[in-house]
């Protein structure tokens, strides 16, 4: 039996990515390979993880790896994403 993340988690990380992929689409990042580079991340765990969250919600059930945690630090750090919107779903994407 294949190890579940919680559907809270799952949530972060759609939100991790959505600001990612708004990010890149805006220029402010140059891609996720970019992004991985930059913070020493593997990008072939990260584009895996992408793929999983865009299939269906039955499928997503067996995916057990996650983000790392700094990751979304670096997210907010860098790219002024909002840790309340990230984390909690509260507020706008961006800091004011």
């Amino acid at each position: 039996m294949k190890k579940s993340i919680n559907p809270q988690a799952i949530e972060i990380q759609k939100r991790f990515f959505e600001a990612l992929d708004l990010l890149i689409d805006t220029k402010q990042c140059g891609g996720l390979q970019t992004f991985c580079k930059e913070h020493d991340l593997n990008r072939v765990k990260y584009s895996n993880i992408r793929t999983e969250l865009r299939k269906p919600n039955e499928a997503k059930a067996n995916n057990y790896k996650v983000i790392d945690l700094d990751a979304l630090a670096w997210l907010c750090k860098d790219y002024n994403v909002s840790s309340d919107w990230i984390l909690l779903n509260k507020g706008n994407m961006f800091k004011r």
